[in-house]
């Protein structure tokens, strides 16, 4: 037992001392630590995580080597410890980097090793050679992951298959190479240059199946955000017309009415009182008018408006309006309202939560120099935030289910050779939507 003993503080100490184990570490960091979105927090999450790093490395390190002395297992078991111990990501996630790192390390010490062998410049040349290894490895991953990532809820494990197969491949291939050559049937390589290929077709396959991965999941994320967006355009251009339905039984309705006052006078003026009454209690019973708050003349943008008007104040907001355009205007009825809609539905959930003086609504809607402006401007304490592509993000829970009423909006933008912006000034958020309107 003593010896034990001596033997794994002999081989720790080692370990510590060594700079493979803390280019290791520092690898396994950079690479498990989601840097994308963290912000401030780097500067202390970085260094934090290489305190933990360390000891895992040094520690499992010692053990592999006193139980099965091979690069194999001192690599796999602190990337899984480093892995589980850093959730940054998604599971699924999560494992793809796990094994993107563990093969990368591997195929980083065959390189170290034809390095040093042509320069034999010792165990600093081998640890720079592998960390300068993971660093382009790092940053050839920040290229393939700059539009689509694996954090989104719809990827799961079986999607991320393809890739864990080819991981486990490489790494069944670099420890059927090194236990040959621990055991002496073989040498590790027959050549430096047989070595070199080896590592980068394993690496270069891991990547294209990781890219193809992504771009399928890219494709998926896509198909699902253009169906939830046609699905909210086509809900709110049925709830259009809905109420313009509604709106043609009231014009139906006032027609009727006036007959029915007429024939109410008419009772009147022969005195016959007990009908009037009679007949005039049935006809309220029956009526249930539906009103309008704004006459533009524009029957779209007013039965748009007044949607809107009538939600708003089921809310308790109030929505100030200032609306001139020509009777018909050149766009399609399901853009309009969609556009319109978003940006109403947008400003009116962001009053949720204010104090009730304070849940006013500005909306302009201007045709004014060969161009339909529309403005839609409410109250808010706290800044919008941004992606890094530049998209206006939700304030909602969930990011992947919510989220698209702006990109309709640019997207109806574009569509009529607009444009859409979105600032924030004097505690206000204002939105401003411009399409082109012909001659």
């Amino acid at each position: 037992m003593g010896e034990l003993l001596q033997c794994f503080v002999t081989t720790l100490t080692q370990s510590v001392v060594s700079l493979y184990n803390v280019a290791w570490a520092l690898s396994l960091v950079l690479l498990l630590t989601r840097l994308h979105g963290a912000g401030r927090r780097l500067l202390w999450l970085l260094p934090l995580r290489i305190v933990m790093a360390l000891p895992i490395v040094w520690v499992l390190g010692t053990l592999s080597d006193l139980v099965f002395p091979n690069s194999i297992t001192w690599t796999i078991l602190p990337a899984l410890a480093c892995g589980a111990l850093f959730r940054d990501r998604r599971v699924p996630a999560q494992l793809v980097r796990v094994g993107l790192v563990m093969c990368a390390w591997l195929y980083s010490l065959s390189v170290a090793d034809i390095a040093n062998a042509v320069f034999a410049g010792g165990i600093e040349l081998a640890a720079a050679v592998s960390f300068a290894y993971m660093l382009v490895l790092r940053a050839l991953l920040f290229l393939l992951e700059r539009s689509t990532s694996l954090d989104e809820e719809g990827v799961s494990l079986a999607f991320v298959v393809p890739v864990l197969i080819v991981c486990a491949s490489g790494l069944a291939e670099r420890a059927i190479l090194y236990l040959r050559s621990d055991f002496g049937l073989v040498p590790y390589s027959s050549s430096a240059l047989e070595s070199l290929l080896s590592c980068l077709n394993g690496q270069i396959a891991q990547l294209v199946v990781y890219w193809a991965v992504l771009r399928l999941a890219r494709l998926v994320r896509d198909k699902e955000r253009l169906q939830a967006e046609r699905h909210l355009m086509e809900g709110r251009y049925e709830a259009l017309l809905a109420y313009r339905e509604s709106g043609e039984n009231l014009r139906r309705l006032r027609h009727e009415v006036k007959n029915q006052y007429a024939y109410i006078r008419m009772l009147l003026e022969q005195k016959d009182y007990d009908r009037a009454e009679r007949f005039f209690g049935e006809m309220s019973m029956r009526a249930n008018p539906t009103f309008s708050w704004v006459s533009s003349g524009n029957e779209l943008v007013d039965d748009i408006v007044n949607i809107e008007v009538s939600k708003a104040r089921s809310a308790g907001v109030e929505i100030s309006s200032r609306i001139a355009v020509p009777a018909e205007l050149p766009y399609e009825e399901i853009d309009l309202c969609s556009l319109v809609m978003n940006l109403l539905d947008n400003a009116i959930e962001a009053c949720d939560g204010l104090p009730g003086g304070e849940k006013n609504v500005r909306l302009g809607i201007v045709a004014d120099q060969g161009a339909l402006v529309v403005t839609v401007a409410n109250p808010s304490a706290k800044p919008p935030t941004y992606d890094e592509h530049g998209a206006l993000l939700t304030t909602k829970g969930s990011r992947e289910r919510h989220g698209y009423g702006t990109s309709i909006i640019r997207a109806v933008a574009e569509k009529y050779d607009g444009a859409a912006d979105f600032s924030h000034d004097g505690g206000e958020f204002v939105a401003r939507v411009m399409l082109a309107l012909p001659e």
